[in-house]
């Protein structure tokens, strides 16, 4: 009896085995949306809005009793954001075979939610949470390379308002960052490309994208 057990268990684990192999990646797009579809930027008056623009480029300091409320009203968006983030696989969907009449939604409220987290993780390193405010830009980085994910320019546009804006506020912590934050930042910074996206591949989808409507 004691040798079919232990058979019927092996064979139990090689079939889990291979049904996790044929399970399809997480697509990290999925849960972006999800983000997408929490987001309160209404909740921000005009005044509000254009400050967190300034915060989130640098040009303006942290301010809690203007911006607080409104990261408050978006946490939840914004952690699903830095979870989707450690995903590998992002894939937007996007029909490229329609030309420059491909719907691309997402990027409106894509840059939105990466200003929410730059500005995040600026309000964290003010209250001296600087290794929290470190894991919010370095989610902030991944996103912006699953933005430009299979895009075109405009899809590298946007992913480059979300990345430059997040390594200078990493920058300027720099000096404060402890030896694991450091050791973080490298590594992620490492695993970008050397133009921080594939710009001959957003160039030849544009130039597909164009043919497209001229046929």
């Amino acid at each position: 009896m004691k040798p079919f057990v232990a058979a019927f268990g092996a064979v139990c684990v090689i079939a889990a085995a291979v049904h996790a192999q044929q399970q399809p990646p997480l697509n990290a797009a999925v849960r972006y949306w999800t983000a997408f579809a929490l987001l309160q930027d209404s909740q921000a008056n005009e005044s509000a809005t254009a400050l967190l623009v300034r915060v989130a480029e640098g040009s303006a300091p942290w301010d809690e009793a203007q911006l607080g409320p409104f990261l408050d009203a978006n946490a939840e968006a914004i952690e699903i954001m830095q979870r989707a983030s450690a995903l590998r696989s992002c894939d937007w969907g996007t029909e490229y075979e329609l030309g420059a009449n491909a719907p691309i939604p997402h990027l409106a409220r894509a840059r939105v939610l990466g200003r929410l987290s730059v500005a995040s993780g600026m309000r964290l390193a003010a209250r001296g949470q600087t290794s929290e405010a470190v894991e919010r830009w370095l989610a902030a980085i991944r996103f912006s390379q699953h933005l430009a994910q299979g895009g075109t320019l405009i899809s590298l546009l946007s992913a480059q308002s979300i990345l430059v804006p997040t390594l200078r506020a990493l920058a300027n912590e720099s000096s404060r960052l402890s030896a694991n934050s450091r050791a973080s930042v490298a590594a992620v910074v490492r695993m970008l490309p050397e133009t921080a996206f594939d710009w001959p591949d957003a160039m030849r989808r544009e130039e597909n994208a164009l043919a497209t409507n001229v046929r």
